[in-house]
């Protein structure tokens, strides 16, 4: 391979790559607003972030977490929830592509899409926390996303 031929596929692959973190740009912008111009009581707060991520605050105490997986070119979108105690777990993910459409059918240029996209992945905390709360049960980080808060305390 030539040089010239490494620097044509040096390009290509910047291109894409920048094409890519747009992309991820717009999806995050679209979120945010979402939250902030949203009517609707979420209990979300937005939270500093580090680059390349969003966090929101829920109720004070969960941390909910919104990125783009580490691996290079990665268009998986990782959405976690954390503890004040700083356990971690992995709620769902969807997929970002070039095109900017997520999951296949969700523009990432429509924050009422994002949004409702946003907050079906992040649906089973909310579920859990209810279910606890409704039975006034603690809540296992491990449960709740599992969705396996019980009204039957051990």
């Amino acid at each position: 391979m030539t040089i010239w031929e490494i620097s044509e596929k040096a390009d290509y692959i910047a291109q894409r790559h920048q094409q890519l973190q747009d992309q991820w740009h717009l999806y995050c912008n679209s979120l945010v607003q979402g939250i902030t111009l949203s009517k609707a009581r979420l209990h979300h707060a937005m939270s500093c972030a580090a680059q390349g991520d969003m966090r929101f605050v829920l109720f004070g105490h969960f941390t909910v977490f919104v990125t783009l997986a580490d691996s290079f070119n990665s268009h998986t979108i990782e959405y976690y929830v954390e503890n004040k105690e700083g356990e971690k777990q992995r709620i769902a993910q969807a997929q970002l592509m070039a095109d900017g459409m997520v999951d296949g059918y969700v523009s990432n240029r429509d924050r009422q899409q994002v949004l409702e996209h946003y907050l079906e992945k992040i649906a089973p905390v909310y579920n859990g926390l209810y279910a606890a709360v409704e039975h006034d049960l603690p809540v296992d980080l491990k449960q709740l996303v599992a969705g396996k808060i019980s009204a039957n305390p051990a």
